[in-house]
């Protein structure tokens, strides 16, 4: 006889295994990272975060969107100042 425990153990089990799965697919990586204050502070003035906001998922939200951004940002940086313009 199986309790409820056991049940969600393995539900557990599966939803882990289900993102490791689509992580290995989409070819993503997952990190830690530790946002200071300072960080948290530009967040919102990007309006990525929500002023007072300090929910993990939110902050995490906000963190995912900054750094979908950024090719895009760089990028803008490579059509201002291209390679053959630079003088040596």
């Amino acid at each position: 006889m199986t309790g409820a425990g056991d049940s969600e153990t393995r539900e557990r089990a599966r939803d882990r295994s289900e993102a490791y799965r689509g992580r290995r697919r989409y070819g993503r990586v997952l990190v830690s990272v530790e946002i200071e204050s300072h960080q948290l502070a530009a967040l919102e003035r990007l309006a990525l975060l929500d002023v007072g906001n300090r929910d993990k998922k939110a902050v995490a939200a906000a963190v995912q969107r900054f750094l979908e951004a950024a090719p895009h940002i760089s990028a803008v940086g490579d059509a201002l100042w291209p390679e053959a313009e630079k003088t040596g």
